[in-house]
């Protein structure tokens, strides 16, 4: 039985798609980022009107860059979870989703929700 090799790709909003790549382990050892992105864009039709390159991918900390780097550069495996975003245009990138790990503190505050407090005046 052939193994479907997939990622999971969190975007901005939150929500999770499970990314079909490839059949085989060979092939999983060639896809590149690029190809990855043109995957995402079949999947998620808001990315098909931008450019590949402001399409952000992080994975494990590392920004996925160049189209043509192998996807095994950056240790990328079977279910590996990759976030996206999109650059804005005035070249800002998004702000990151996962800068929140959800962890609070003693009083059940989580970091996102201290830094978003408008202080008192």
């Amino acid at each position: 039985m052939a193994t479907i090799y997939q990622v999971l790709v969190i975007v901005e909003n939150g929500k999770r798609l499970t990314i079909d790549l490839c059949n085989t382990d060979e092939q999983m050892q060639r896809m590149t980022v690029g190809e990855l992105k043109k995957k995402i864009e079949e999947r998620i039709p808001q990315t098909a009107g931008c450019r590949e390159e402001d399409m952000i991918l992080i994975c494990k900390d590392k920004c996925l860059k160049g189209d043509s780097s192998l996807l095994s550069e950056y240790g990328i495996l079977h279910m590996s979870v990759i976030h996206m975003g999109i650059s804005l245009p005035d070249g800002r990138g998004p702000l990151p989703p996962w800068t929140d790990d959800g962890l609070g503190d003693k009083e059940g505050d989580t970091r996102r929700s201290k830094e978003c407090l408008i202080p008192d005046v």
